[in-house]
């Protein structure tokens, strides 16, 4: 079996050839290298300092009329405390894109360690061709945005319209935090460092 890891996120892929879309930071096959032929490269330093940043692993959702949407993020962290900002990076290409562009809201679902089984579901295939909301236990925020029941704790966030920046194939999203539930309080929260070695 062949390994692919991503030049984004460093997420390691196993399988005969590239994901459509990476499951974490959601960027093309383009973005993926094989394991192999990365091994007869030297590895800058940079590279190397940069894997071993540690990142949460995250389930934004969105929605776009009727079309609930979520998708796996390692990108969010919080901006301030007075008042509450959260930041945000998601694909231009991606579906949770659009609906957050058409709604100007969104949920951060922070994952605990109980919760791998989310990241396959919203991570690996696209909301486009499946209802990744079908059959899922979640509620809804006075806004009308989708959360995860079974996530370990959640965030309702209004988008900053002055704030958005594009960089590169992302968008950056700042975003105020209107409400959230920490549902799980003894469960500690997912790491990206946790997944890899547990998927």
């Amino acid at each position: 079996m062949k390994q692919w890891r991503c030049d984004v996120c460093n997420h390691v892929f196993e399988g005969n050839a590239p994901p459509d879309k990476c499951p974490v930071c959601n960027v093309g096959s383009e973005h993926f290298t094989e394991e192999a032929s990365r091994e007869k490269k030297p590895v800058s330093n940079m590279k190397k300092a940069t894997r071993k940043m540690s990142y949460g692993l995250y389930v934004v959702c969105s929605r776009k009329g009727d079309k609930l949407n979520g998708q796996v993020s390692n990108a969010a962290f919080q901006v301030t405390t007075n008042p509450t900002t959260l930041a945000i990076s998601v694909n231009k290409e991606n579906l949770t894109r659009e609906c957050i562009d058409d709604s100007g809201h969104f949920t951060l679902n922070i994952l605990g360690t109980d919760n791998i089984r989310l990241v396959r579901r919203f991570g690996f295939r696209s909301g486009r061709e499946f209802d990744k909301f079908k059959k899922l236990a979640h509620g809804f925020t006075e806004e009308g945005t989708p959360y995860l029941d079974d996530a370990a704790g959640w965030v309702s966030c209004r988008i900053i319209p002055e704030k958005t920046t594009e960089i590169g194939t992302h968008v950056i999203y700042v975003a105020d935090v209107l409400d959230g539930d920490l549902r799980k309080e003894d469960v500690e929260a997912m790491t990206y460092a946790y997944y890899r070695k547990n998927k």
